[in-house]
C-alpha cells in the first residue's frame, strides 16, 4: 500500500509540476507584460541631463518571476520582486529597501491597468507619517526609441490627486555611453 501512495504521489508531482521547458507564465496573455523592461539601465532625468542611477531588470522562472535591482546615483539601493499568477493573470511587486521603517520604504503594489502601448501601472499603499495612506502608483511606458519612462506619483487624498515624486527614462545601459 505504501509502495503504491508513493508511486502515485510521484505521477501526480511529475505530471503536476511544470518542467523547465515550459512555461506557463510566459505563454499566458498577460504574462509578457513586462517584458519591455527586462534588461540593464542607465536612468537620468527626462532630459537625460542628471543621472539618477541605474537599473537591471531580469527574467526569471519562465517568466513567472521579475527581479529589479536598483540602484540611485548615491550608491542607496533597493530591489523589487514582481511575481505573475498564471491562474488568475495578476501581477505584483514587493518593493524593498535598506530602511523599510522609512514612509515608502517598502511597497506592495498590483498590476491595475495596461495601455495600447504596451505601458503598465501598479498601484498600492502604504502607511506615510502620522498614520495617513499614502497612494503610489508606477507607470511604465515602453517608447518607440528603445527607452522606458517611469513616472512614480503618490496621492494624499486617496486618488483624488497625484504627485510626481520621480519622472525618469531608461536607456539602455550598452547604449547609454
Amino acid at each position: 500500500m505504501r509502495l503504491l501512495f508513493s508511486a502515485a504521489l510521484f505521477v501526480f508531482i511529475s505530471t503536476a509540476t511544470p518542467s523547465s521547458a515550459q512555461s506557463v507564465c510566459a505563454d499566458h496573455p498577460k504574462g509578457g507584460a513586462l517584458d519591455f523592461w527586462v534588461g540593464a539601465w542607465r536612468v537620468t532625468s527626462p532630459d537625460g541631463s542628471v543621472p539618477y542611477g541605474s537599473n537591471v531588470i531580469e527574467k526569471a522562472l519562465g517568466g513567472c518571476a521579475i527581479f529589479e535591482h536598483w540602484t540611485n546615483a548615491r550608491g542607496g539601493e533597493g530591489k523589487s520582486l514582481f511575481s505573475f499568477n498564471a491562474r488568475s493573470g495578476d501581477w505584483e511587486q514587493l518593493w524593498v529597501t535598506t530602511d523599510t521603517a522609512r514612509p515608502g520604504g517598502l511597497k506592495h503594489k498590483k498590476l491595475i491597468e495596461t495601455f495600447a502601448d504596451g505601458g503598465v501601472r501598479f498601484q498600492g499603499t502604504y502607511e506615510g507619517n502620522k498614520d495617513n495612506m499614502i497612494v503610489d502608483r508606477t507607470t511604465l511606458t515602453p517608447t518607440e526609441d528603445g527607452t522606458v519612462r517611469q513616472l512614480i506619483e503618490i496621492s494624499l487624498d486617496g486618488g483624488e490627486t497625484w504627485r510626481t515624486t520621480f519622472d525618469a527614462i531608461y536607456a539602455p545601459a550598452a547604449e547609454a555611453g
